[in-house]
C-alpha cells in the first residue's frame, strides 16, 4: 500500500471511523487505487461531538450538596462579624479587671468609692467630700460608716466591722460583729488541790490550756482558798504548760473576779474552792458572777471552777448557777480510783487510765450524765461543758 493510504487510514482509527463501508469509500472520502483519501469538505472530527459551551453541566448552586458560596450556606456566613462567639472587645472585660474594679489612669478602681474617679474614670470629688455609691457627698448616708474617706457597711465589712480598722479573722461580719469566736468551756473538778499528785495536777493545767490563745491569760480567783492550794495550782498548770507561755493575775476578791469575765482581758478564769465560805456567801457570789461568766464562756474565754470538801456547800454552785450543767450537791471521795471515762477529751490528755483521788476530792451528784471526763465509783469527779458560739 501507498504511503499515501496509510495516512488516512491511521487518522481513521484514530476518530474512530472506517473509510470503508461495504467496499466503497464512506462519504467525505476520495477513492484512490488501493485505498480511500481523505477529502477537503469531511467534516471535522471534533463535530461529531458537542461544543464544550453547550453540555448541560447542573448548576453548581443546585448540587445536593448545597452551594459553595460563604455567603448563602445552611451554615450562615462565616465572616467573623456574625459569629456565634462573643465578642473580646477591651471594653467588656474593663481592661483587665475584675468588675465592680474598672481600669482608670493604669490602675483598677472602683468607681463606686473611689474619691479620684467616683462614678467615672477622672471625676474627682472635691476637698471635704468622699464618693458613695459613685456619687461625691460630704457625708455618709446611714448606716454608712465614712472609714479612710470611703464609705463603708459596718454592719457586713469584715475589715471594719462595727467600727474602722476592726477586722474579722474569719473574714465573716454579721450585723457589726465578727463570728470569729472560739468554742467556750466550763470544767468543774472535783479536787481543792491541797493535797495532790502529778497526775491529779495534769487535770487543772489540761483544763487551763483548753482556749485557743497560744500564751494565755489566766485570772486566778483565790478568794477564800488554802495558800497550799494556790501553790499547788500555779505549780500543776506550769507543769503542763513545759515551754508555753501563760500570764497569772491574781484576784483576792469578789469585784475583781466578776470584772474578770472579758475577753479583752481574760482567757481562762480558775476559781478556787473555799473552803470555809457560808453558803450565802457562796449564793451571793453565784448570783453576781453568773451573767458575766455565761457571756465570758458564749464568748469563747475558759472557766474553772475547783471543788472540794469544807464546812462549806462547796463552790460548785458557781458553776451550776450559769445554766451550763446541772449539779445538786457532792460527796467526798477521798482515797477512791478517779477513772479516765472521756479519754478523747481534752481536759483528759496525758492522763493514765485511773489514779488516786487526793484528800479532799468529791464527786457530784443530780448531774445529767453528758460531759463526764473522770468518774470515782459511778459518779463524775470531773464535768466539761464545750460552748459554741454567741
Amino acid at each position: 500500500m501507498k504511503r499515501s493510504a496509510l495516512i488516512p487510514l491511521a487518522l481513521a482509527a484514530l476518530v474512530g471511523c472506517d473509510p470503508l463501508l461495504g467496499g466503497r469509500c464512506a462519504e467525505g472520502w476520495v477513492p484512490s487505487p488501493g485505498a480511500c483519501d481523505a477529502g477537503d469538505d469531511r467534516p471535522d472530527a471534533g463535530d461529531d461531538r458537542p461544543d464544550a459551551e453547550t453540555i448541560d453541566a447542573p448548576d453548581v448552586a443546585a448540587t445536593d450538596g448545597g452551594p459553595r458560596d460563604g455567603s448563602v450556606l445552611d451554615g450562615g456566613p462565616t465572616d467573623a462579624a456574625r459569629t456565634d462567639a462573643s465578642p473580646t472587645d477591651a471594653a467588656v472585660t474593663d481592661g483587665g479587671c475584675t468588675p465592680p474594679q474598672t481600669r482608670c489612669a493604669g490602675a483598677c478602681v472602683d468607681t463606686a468609692s473611689s474619691r479620684s474617679h467616683c462614678g467615672a474614670c477622672g471625676r474627682a470629688c472635691a476637698a471635704g467630700q468622699f464618693c458613695a455609691s459613685g456619687v461625691c457627698s460630704a457625708r455618709c448616708s446611714p448606716p454608712l460608716l465614712l472609714c479612710d474617706g470611703v464609705c463603708l457597711d459596718p454592719l457586713t465589712d469584715p475589715l471594719n466591722c462595727g467600727g474602722c480598722g476592726v477586722v474579722c479573722s474569719t473574714g465573716i461580719c454579721n450585723g457589726g460583729r465578727c463570728r470569729d469566736a472560739r468554742a467556750g468551756h466550763l470544767v468543774l473538778i472535783g479536787h481543792d488541790y491541797e493535797t495532790t499528785r502529778p497526775d491529779q495536777d495534769r487535770v487543772v493545767g489540761n483544763a487551763v490550756f483548753l482556749g485557743a490563745a497560744s500564751a494565755p491569760r489566766v485570772a486566778i480567783c483565790t478568794l477564800g482558798a488554802r495558800p497550799s492550794s494556790v501553790s499547788n495550782v500555779r505549780e500543776a498548770i506550769r507543769r503542763v504548760a513545759g515551754l508555753r507561755a501563760w500570764r497569772e493575775r491574781v484576784l483576792p476578791a469578789p469585784d475583781q473576779l466578776a470584772s474578770a469575765f472579758s475577753v479583752d482581758a481574760t482567757d481562762i478564769v480558775v476559781i478556787h474552792h473555799q473552803p470555809d465560805a457560808t453558803a450565802a456567801a457562796v449564793e451571793a457570789l453565784a448570783v453576781r458572777i453568773a451573767g458575766p461568766a455565761v457571756g465570758f464562756v458564749r464568748a469563747g474565754g475558759v472557766v474553772v471552777v475547783l471543788d472540794g470538801e469544807g464546812t462549806s456547800p462547796g463552790t460548785w454552785p458557781l458553776a451550776e448557777a450559769t445554766g451550763l450543767l446541772t449539779v445538786t450537791g457532792h460527796v467526798a471521795v477521798t482515797g477512791e480510783a478517779a477513772e479516765v471515762v472521756g479519754g478523747a477529751d481534752a481536759v483528759a490528755i496525758g492522763l493514765p487510765v485511773a489514779y488516786r483521788a487526793e484528800r479532799g476530792s468529791v464527786t457530784f451528784l443530780g448531774t445529767d450524765g453528758t460531759g463526764v471526763v473522770i468518774r470515782a465509783g459511778m459518779l463524775p469527779l470531773v464535768l466539761h461543758r464545750v460552748v459554741f458560739g454567741l
